[in-house]
């Protein structure tokens, strides 16, 4: 015996048709246009249905009689029947209990059948008003998760800003500056053949590394280097937190 297969609950797509449906076939504009809508009357799980149709069917058109008025309080008349369900359902086993084989018996079930149906109508009724309270609800979760979204953002940029002030601040008034061109307006010199303004050593450990050629002391550059570095690093694991 072989392997068994697998075997799906749902019939297989028509290929024929998918084939068609390539992606150089619809750039090219040849995949074959969707079928028409029905516009006439359909068959559907071997009922027929109007296209015109109402979502939900009033009874009259079922064949079925209306137990309650045409302007009704839903709340009320579902109230109303299921009292008269429980009510048939106690007559009916003091059917069953004196006399089984009674006509009744059958009056009876169907009296409860129709009661059943007008409750299950009138649940239904409420579908349109649950499935527009369905949709609120979801926008209103949206529209609550983008609005906290964007509070999140706005503090995470507020503290940015109040860092980036923060530092400005703290840079010193004094900087070098260079004749050729400055990087952000800082005056920091990146370039190898500039000439410097100062003899004494640039504090870098406000503003940065100093790239200016024709540093000697490389003990005191590395030295500051180092807390440089430091700086950084305590500023990438602030911006990791925020993130």
């Amino acid at each position: 015996m072989g392997e068994p297969q697998q075997v799906s609950a749902l019939p297989l797509p028509p290929m024929q048709y998918i084939k068609e449906y390539t992606d150089e076939n619809i750039r090219k504009g040849l995949a074959p246009k969707p079928p028409p809508p029905i516009r006439d009357n359909y068959m559907m799980f071997g009922n027929p249905f109007q296209c015109d149709d109402l979502i939900i069917r009033p009874l009259e058109s079922q064949g079925i009689e209306r137990l309650h008025p045409v302007q009704f309080d839903h709340k009320r008349e579902l109230k109303k029947l299921n009292m008269s369900i429980l009510v048939n359902f106690l007559d009916l086993l003091d059917i069953l209990i004196k006399s089984p084989g009674s006509i009744k018996r059958e009056e009876k079930l169907e009296d409860m059948k129709l009661l059943f149906v007008h409750m299950h109508h009138l649940i239904n009724e409420y579908r349109p008003h649950q499935a527009r309270e369905t949709l609120r609800v979801m926008m209103e979760v949206q529209k609550r998760q983008r609005m906290e979204t964007a509070e999140r953002f706005q503090k995470h940029l507020e503290r940015v800003v109040e860092m980036i002030q923060s530092c400005l601040a703290s840079l010193p008034d004094d900087l070098p500056q260079s004749d050729s061109s400055s990087i952000g307006g800082a005056g920091i010199s990146g370039l190898a053949g500039d000439i410097r303004l100062k003899t004494e050593p640039i504090d870098v450990e406000e503003v940065g590394v100093s790239c200016v050629a024709g540093q000697t002391d490389k003990n005191v550059q590395s030295t500051r280097m180092e807390k440089v570095w430091d700086k950084d690093a305590a500023m990438c694991s602030i911006i990791d937190e925020m993130t």
